[in-house]
């Protein structure tokens, strides 16, 4: 029973995570890469390199190569930090688009999916997926990690399982 389970899980989680990476690619018109830093920087304006490194859980020189690719693409600019050794990143008009989009598709991919639930099925699954996520992050940066692709706005404070796990 718990092998079974264990591999029902694993494959959600995988088709889930398909899913979403299909509808929000083609929604922002970006790899997985891109568009998990661009959405780093969309959540957390003023985000340092390192910052999207760790959220991204990118090598801090694949961090840069992203971010060089997304202000070539017009979709981040940089900024000087304040101790002029680190540069800061906030998203252009065209990045906050791209982002919007992106997690519209996220939400309607996935929402379509839970829609086929009875609404008492919907509700179960969201207290067991809240009651699971809230044992996965260790520390802060794991949050960041699990919750990269995440609508922030939808899940705040208490909302949020796996925010409040690690607050």
């Amino acid at each position: 029973m718990a092998a079974l389970l264990s591999n029902l899980l694993g494959a959600l989680a995988l088709g889930c995570a398909d899913l979403q990476h299909v509808a929000m690619g083609r929604a922002a018109g970006l790899g997985a890469a891109e568009l998990a830093a661009l959405l780093a920087v969309f959540t957390r304006p003023g985000s340092t390199i390192g910052e999207v490194a760790s959220t991204t859980a990118l090598t801090h020189s694949g961090a840069v190569r992203v971010t060089d690719r997304l202000a070539a693409a017009g979709l981040v600019k940089r900024r000087e930090g304040r101790d002029r050794r680190t540069v800061t990143l906030r998203c252009t008009a065209a990045g906050r688009e791209r982002a919007e989009h992106a997690l519209a598709a996220r939400r309607a991919a996935l929402g379509a999916l839970v829609a086929t639930l009875p609404s008492a099925d919907a509700a179960t699954l969201r207290r067991l997926a809240a009651r699971l996520l809230a044992r996965l992050p260790a520390d802060r940066a794991e949050a960041r990690r699990i919750c990269r692709l995440c609508e922030h706005a939808v899940c705040r404070g208490t909302d949020c399982p796996v925010g409040s796990a690690v607050s």
